[in-house]
């Protein structure tokens, strides 16, 4: 045992080994004990004895070896003027006094959020209308021209123009109604714009001596001369389109 050292720990969890021996070899272990913390190497020739003494020698050794270790540790606080009240490193549990505190470890985490602004764009998707097309009584070219050239007629002569496709299909559909061949309507639209008409109206038979067409619809008559003029625009249509 160490010097001066008056006393040690005997742990009280060696009863369930103690309470297998009987009295006597219960008081020849605690003697043996007694010998060997006061230094002096107790030997046994009792097997039982050395069996049971061996773990209990063993906590021993542990128990000296730290109390070495506190009374070092107080020999350098003494050296130093004595240890201080709080001494910074030291942590005093009831199992280890004197043990030096191991140093908190401090962990520092630094979250950096990144923040992705993602924009998301809705192409909202042309839908390509069908072009809405008229649809001609009769789909010959000849026809077609002699329709455009009404409409231009209507705006030149009565300052009228077809708002949407709709008014111009009505128009069509009852020149289908009225006229059962081509030659029929186009002679109408001839007529028609020849008499300065404002709607197109089926041939009549010349009045006045046939040099110019009645227009019995406003009272308005036209000569030969407007009418040949209306046919020399249609004439000039069909020259550019070919």
């Amino acid at each position: 045992m160490a010097e001066n050292k008056k006393a040690f720990v005997l742990y009280t969890d060696i009863i369930e080994t103690v309470k297998q021996l009987d009295d006597l070899k219960a008081g020849e272990l605690f003697k043996h004990i007694l010998r060997y913390v006061n230094d002096e190497n107790p030997k046994s020739d009792d097997p039982i004895i050395n069996l049971v003494f061996t773990p209990i020698k063993l906590q021993l050794k542990r128990d000296l070896k730290k109390y070495e270790q506190r009374a070092e540790r107080s020999r350098i606080n003494g050296a130093k003027g004595g240890r201080p009240k709080n001494p910074v490193g030291y942590f005093k549990t009831q199992k280890n006094p004197d043990e030096p505190r191991k140093p908190d470890t401090v962990t520092v985490t630094d979250t950096v959020t990144v923040k992705d602004t993602v924009t998301v764009i809705n192409k909202k998707k042309k839908v390509k209308k069908e072009k809405e097309e008229l649809v001609y009584p009769f789909e010959t070219d000849s026809f077609k021209k002699y329709f455009n050239v009404w409409k231009q007629y209507k705006q030149d002569q009565h300052r009228f123009k077809y708002k949407s496709l709709a008014t111009e299909q009505a128009l069509l559909k009852q020149i289908a109604k009225d006229y059962t061949t081509e030659n029929e309507a186009i002679e109408a639209i001839e007529y028609s714009m020849a008499n300065g008409y404002k709607g197109i109206f089926k041939p009549q038979k010349p009045q006045n001596n046939g040099n110019s067409y009645g227009n019995t619809k406003t009272g308005t008559t036209y000569r030969d001369s407007f009418k040949r003029k209306i046919l020399n625009d249609i004439q000039s249509a069909e020259a550019i389109e070919q």
